[in-house]
């Protein structure tokens, strides 16, 4: 069985999900992070930087992962098309420079690690590639090419 890229979307924003609400546990103090001999993630996940707009920045991420989640339910269902699919790149795009910022942040603010806040930016960045040749096929297809 041949998986497409909208199922692939799928399965990646469900890990999203799951770390980004690991995350949001830690930030709200339900217990330490394990941050697998890498980095300090107690230290990145309760920075200044850790929340945005008043909200945790791991809630951000849950929301933007929801959002990616469904928008790849819909292309994979043909609904909306190709309105789904540029709204699944431009979600992922938006969640990629947002990645760009944090890890900007942990770096060369905090000079910092958090494992799992790159293995969110490695997820967002890999729906973001997948999203844009959907994006691509999905136009083709109204073309009629």
């Amino acid at each position: 069985m041949k998986l497409s890229r909208p199922l692939y979307v799928a399965i990646l924003s469900v890990a999203g999900i799951a770390v980004s609400f690991y995350l949001l546990t830690v930030h709200w103090g339900w217990w330490s992070a394990v941050c697998l001999g890498v980095g300090d993630c107690e230290a990145v996940n309760t920075s200044r930087f850790s929340e945005f707009l008043g909200l945790p920045v791991a809630l951000w991420g849950i929301g933007a992962y929801v959002a990616l989640l469904a928008a790849s339910l819909a292309v994979l269902r043909q609904k909306f098309s190709p309105w789904a699919a540029r709204g699944l790149f431009l979600i992922a795009a938006v969640g990629v420079a947002f990645s760009i910022y944090l890890t900007y942040i942990e770096v060369f603010v905090l000079h910092e690690i958090c494992p799992w806040c790159v293995l969110s930016a490695i997820l967002v960045t890999l729906i973001a590639v997948l999203s844009a040749l959907e994006m691509r096929a999905a136009e083709m297809e109204t073309d009629g090419v």
